[in-house]
Order: structure tokens, then sequence, then C-alpha cells
């Protein structure tokens, strides 16, 4: 009997071992980035959109490399970088109605960045568009200018 449970450990421990790698990247979102994903939803909701809306880490963390190219010069402001992440991104996932907003601002308070956001061309349209994933990025570069990504995107569950 103990040989039986002995043996079966052996058999099972590997499987657990190896099953529970995590091959994703660990990542953190800061508070401002959550607190500006909590106004992007608010002003959803107060516009009549009441349908899930999820901070999704997958997304937050192609924003936050994108805002960090940004802030380091790899990338100029806008979306015409975002190519290669959206690619990287449908690679996990199968995501459509992709669009993005890219801000460079001196701002840090997430209601003063939302606001400003709500001041570009079109922001309004792509802020209530038919999605139900969100991803924030905010960097800053050395001189306190902030970089921000807002990546969004419908997924089916």
């Amino acid at each position: 009997m103990k040989l039986m449970k002995a043996l079966r450990l052996l058999f099972i421990l590997p499987l657990l071992l190896t099953a529970c790698k995590d091959k994703e990247a660990f990542v953190q979102i800061k508070s401002s980035e959550n607190l500006l994903y909590q106004e992007i939803r608010d002003y959803r909701n107060s516009q009549g959109l009441k349908g899930s809306f999820t901070h999704q880490f997958i997304l937050v963390g192609e924003a936050q490399i994108y805002s960090y190219k940004m802030a380091n010069g790899a990338v100029e402001p806008g979306t015409e970088g975002l190519a290669e992440h959206w690619l990287k991104l449908n690679e996990k996932w199968n995501f459509y109605n992709q669009a993005a907003l890219i801000l460079k601002s001196d701002l840090s308070a997430p209601s003063s960045v939302f606001n400003r956001i709500l001041e570009l061309p079109g922001a309004d349209s792509v802020l209530l568009a038919e999605v139900n994933q969100c991803g924030v990025g905010i960097e800053s570069d050395a001189s306190g200018m902030n970089y921000v990504t807002i990546l969004l995107a419908k997924a089916d569950s």
C-alpha cells in the first residue's frame, strides 16, 4: 500500500511541477493605471454602456511596454508603432475591434489625464466602441512627461 502511494507521488509530482510553469511575464498594474482604467469604465457606464469591461492584464502589459518605448524615445508618440503589439496580443487571444489612444502630457492626476484624453480627436467614439477589454500603460520620462497608452479590444469568452 505504501509502495503504491510512493509510486503515485513519484508519477504525479513531475506532472505538477511541469504543468504549473507560468510562461507569461508578471504584469504589475500601477495605481495610476488602475485609476485611469476606472475613469474610462465610469465614463462608459455614464454613457449607458453597462456590460462587461475588464482591465485585462495581457493588454496592460503591452500598453506598459509601448508607453515605456515612448518615454525612452524608442518610438514617437502615436499609434503607428502599435502593430507589433497587436500581433503579440493576437498570438495569445483573438482580439477584435482593436483601438488605441495615446497621450503625451505633463498631467499626472488620473481625472486630469482622462479629461485631456477626451479632448483627443475621435477619443469619444474609441472609448465608447463595442469593446470589453482595456489595458492602460503609463510611463514617465526623466523630465516628468507622462506617456499614456490605452488599448481597447473585444474578446469573446
